[in-house]
């Protein structure tokens, strides 16, 4: 235990990369895996490892900060996000307001943004000109980032699109699937630390999903309340399935469904 404590804070130390906001067990399941893939039998020859070969830092950090993710994942979860967009993008119509901004946090390969902005596409149908869906994807790996801005996909995170989403949103590029630009012009790609950072301000919707449930309970309480003030009045958030809104964020949301974890701010 006291190794395991000493290789938290030398990451910490070394990389500007705080431990801290991950579940201990969380972090004994990622240092294991490149533990077991450099044959390191012990934390301090992991620590040795880290202090004479520069490419195993780079290796360790994309194993603690990336979930692969894929498109529609979750789809009963979507088919309700469908619904929602719907009715929200119907209120700011209605409200004589042609935009609305969209963060999809901790965004991971890119694959959810670019789900929401189908989704929102479809939703518009020949209103695609009159009315600006804006999502920002932000992700505290670099790696991630370039994956979402080239939005380049394997066949098998594809498996949840639909035929006509999949010919309509997507061009064959030598086996693999690439958004298309109209599609990619819908994301913006951004670094932003969820721990450290101020979060987006001014949104209408957050999807921030399977990313709190690595984080101690104190980051999480301080996560969705930043997810609060982020949104605007009325404005909705999506979490995943296996989450659970804690401390005061319980009273500043409703539940819009529970069973898929999608809420509205209060109005105050």
């Amino acid at each position: 235990m006291h190794e395991f404590e000493e290789m938290k804070k030398k990451i910490s130390k070394d990389k500007n990369f705080s431990c801290a906001q991950y579940k201990d067990p969380y972090l004994k399941r990622r240092f294991a895996i490149r533990m077991r893939a450099t044959a390191t039998k012990s934390y301090r020859m992991y620590m040795e490892l880290l202090d004479t070969n520069p490419e195993e830092y780079p290796i360790l950090l994309n194993v603690l900060t990336v979930n692969v993710t894929e498109f529609f994942r979750d789809t009963s979860v979507f088919e309700e996000v469908k619904r929602v967009l719907g009715i929200a993008i119907k209120a700011k119509q209605e409200a004589h307001r042609n935009s609305m901004r969209i963060w999809s946090a901790g965004c991971s390969n890119g694959s959810e943004a670019y789900t929401i902005a189908m989704l929102s596409d479809h939703i518009l149908g020949t209103e695609t000109n009159s009315f600006k869906v804006s999502i920002y994807a932000t992700d505290i790996d670099d790696g991630s980032l370039k994956r979402g801005r080239d939005g380049i996909y394997k066949p098998d995170l594809l498996k949840g699109v639909k035929k006509p989403y999949l010919q309509k949103y997507f061009n064959e590029v030598e086996g693999d699937y690439q958004v298309t630009n109209a599609t990619k012009n819908m994301v913006t790609f951004k670094r932003n630390d969820l721990i450290n950072e101020r979060p987006l301000p001014m949104m209408d919707m957050i999807f921030c999903r399977n990313v709190v449930i690595y984080f101690s309970r104190e980051l999480q309480e301080k996560l969705f309340m930043n997810f609060y003030r982020s949104l605007n009045d009325g404005g909705y958030f999506v979490m995943g399935k296996t989450e659970t809104l804690v401390g005061e964020a319980r009273d500043k949301f409703i539940p819009v469904n529970n069973k898929e974890r999608i809420y509205q701010k209060l109005v105050k």
